[in-house]
């Protein structure tokens, strides 16, 4: 084995600066996670987006375990914070009843789902939180905590 010339070298050098380069300049956009918005180069402010606050402000209420009954786009995040969620956010096909639990979240936020039906669901799936928008409908249950986004965090009383 013999090592490679200067000129392999050299050129060998200049092509990983350049892909470094790339990298660095198509990643350019998540600079905004780590600096402020004013030390970002324009190009780069000009795009910017806050990050999504997530569902971390849930955690002084919902323990590891809790069950919390929220429409899809929540049931996607909340399960990162340690709690379960009636319907899942992503198909799961090891869950075999996930068809009825999504038509269980999908009829306790209907308009004209009864008082009755949407208790039946809080009970069979041990829902110890709802996760929802003002206009979302539900049972009138007890206000928490808001969310930076305005969801509200309701207790299920039991």
């Amino acid at each position: 084995f013999c090592a490679p010339s200067r000129a392999v070298r050299g050129a060998f050098g200049w092509v990983l600066a350049a892909a470094l380069a790339l990298g660095a300049w198509t990643q350019s956009g998540t600079l905004g996670y780590v600096l402020p918005r004013s030390a970002l180069p324009a190009p780069v402010a000009a795009k910017y987006r806050e990050p999504w606050p997530g569902y971390h402000w849930i955690t002084p209420w919902v323990r590891y375990g809790d069950v919390v009954l929220a429409k899809q786009w929540p049931a996607r995040q909340i399960p990162a914070y340690g709690a379960y969620t009636v319907a899942p956010g992503y198909p799961d096909f090891f869950l075999g009843d996930e068809q009825e639990r999504v038509a269980a979240v999908r009829m306790y936020f209907a308009s004209d789902a009864s008082r009755a039906r949407r208790l039946d669901v809080l009970r069979r799936y041990d829902v110890r939180w709802v996760v929802a928008y003002p206009g979302d409908g539900g049972l009138p249950l007890e206000r928490v905590a808001v969310g930076p986004r305005g969801q509200i965090l309701y207790r299920v009383p039991r």
